[in-house]
């Protein structure tokens, strides 16, 4: 009886390990959402709730220091909470890129990516980087990261609201950033950091 409880223990750890080893020979597969605000909120939020006092407050639309229209009534998207010169914090987290994985083995990898914006085109662009703290090159003028300038190694375009795409790609070891890099999504936050062992 009591060789039983060993024997089913180096049983246990036997196939723990069979698992794991098959599983580092598997190619990965990372799934992506692109947010933005739109994807959080229930239908028929946007309307009333994005322009008027509810959904994000006074400070957005006016009646505020700061805001286009200090005076009252209702002014263009400028309050402190808000813009903040199109740059500011106010904008950061409108937007986001979540994986269910923040790291992968190098090899082939997959990412099946979702945009679960209502309203809004996305897209997730692959860009390698030595420190992924550190800020991506930016044209202020286009809204956006100038592709010239930086290493793509893979790209899902254009997906419409709702949709899906799968994009395949041979990582090596190494860090890269995620991305999306329509005009002004970089900026409001659509960024994340991931990173590919050996």
């Amino acid at each position: 009886m009591r060789g039983l409880p060993t024997h089913a223990g180096a049983l246990l750890i036997s196939v723990v390990f069979a698992t794991s080893t098959w599983a580092a020979n598997e190619a990965a597969t990372v799934k992506v959402a692109l947010l933005d605000m739109s994807s959080a909120m229930p239908m028929g939020m946007m309307g009333y709730g994005m322009m008027g006092p509810g959904m994000m407050g006074q400070g957005m639309m006016g009646q505020a220091p700061g805001s286009m229209n200090p005076g009252g009534g209702y002014g263009m998207m400028m309050g402190p909470g808000m813009m903040g010169g199109m740059m500011g914090q106010g904008m950061m987290g409108m937007m986001s890129i979540r994986t269910d994985k923040p790291t992968v083995k190098a090899g082939t990898v997959t990412f099946d990516v979702t945009n679960w914006s209502r309203s809004v085109l996305h897209e997730m662009l692959i860009v390698s980087v030595d420190n992924p703290n550190a800020p991506l090159p930016y044209d202020y003028t286009r809204a956006q990261v100038p592709e010239e300038q930086i290493k793509v190694l893979g790209e899902a375009e254009d997906i419409q609201p709702s949709q899906s795409k799968t994009l395949e790609v041979t990582l090596p070891q190494g860090t890269y950033l995620l991305i999306c890099n329509l005009p002004g999504h970089y900026a409001a936050g659509m960024v994340t950091p991931f990173s590919v062992t050996p």
